[in-house]
């Protein structure tokens, strides 16, 4: 008989999970330009996930504690952002943050391309928040994928999925699983999308909503 009769295409692919997100200093960061996503804060009080640069131009703010002035970068909220890029007659809200206080997340490189072992390879264990406390607020903590069926709710949820080629893209959950011709699946759109729909209505968006099986999404931790 055929052998080909009992091939199976090879979909291990859609379960594959992203690699792990590290923090890296604005400052050592040679392909900062406008969109990029930031992450703001002082160390050792808080941090403010997706901000973006609103401007490649640098400025100078002082310190208070110390008087002397910084270089900083200009950066806005993501609604500002891509309501401006829809609408450039509006002046986005920005402020001028120290870039030493900034920082961009960035894939962890496979083992083959850095040199050096995984060392934050998939665990079967069931994964506790105690993994995940912190023994201070030095800079903006490594964040780990976990299966989007894991990560409780999913709706205003950034999440992660690939095609076939490897490719990673990013979405915004805008529903909780939902059963789509037998399949458990996601409703979700691009981060752009998610942003523009806080300020109004754009009904030529309503093309770009995605329904992606669960199995096939990743959150960050």
């Amino acid at each position: 008989m055929d052998a080909e009769f009992f091939a199976f295409e090879d979909m291990t692919w859609q379960t594959v999970p992203p690699p792990s997100r590290h923090p890296i200093p604005a400052a050592f960061v040679r392909d900062l330009d406008v969109g990029s996503e930031l992450t703001i804060g002082i160390p050792g009080r808080y941090f403010i996930d997706g901000q973006i640069l609103l401007r490649t131009e640098r400025s100078s703010v002082e310190f208070p504690d110390d008087g002397e002035l910084h270089e900083a970068l200009a950066v806005c909220a993501p609604m500002h952002y891509w309501t401006w890029r829809v609408a450039p007659s509006r002046n986005p809200v920005m402020q001028w943050w120290p870039i030493e206080h900034a920082w961009l997340y960035r894939d962890a490189l496979p083992a083959e391309r850095s040199g050096r072992s995984v060392t934050d390879e998939p665990t079967t264990e069931a994964p506790s928040w105690l993994d995940r406390v912190r023994a201070d607020l030095k800079q903006p903590p490594v964040l780990k994928p976990i299966g989007a069926r894991e990560a409780g709710a999913l709706t205003g949820r950034t999440l992660r999925s690939r095609n076939a080629e490897g490719e990673w893209f990013w979405f915004v959950g805008v529903s909780e699983p939902l059963d789509v011709d037998g399949d458990f699946c996601v409703r979700a759109v691009p981060q752009s999308h998610w942003w523009l729909h806080q300020v109004g209505y754009y009904p030529e968006l309503q093309d770009k909503v995605r329904t992606i099986p669960l199995h096939r999404l990743f959150a960050y931790v």
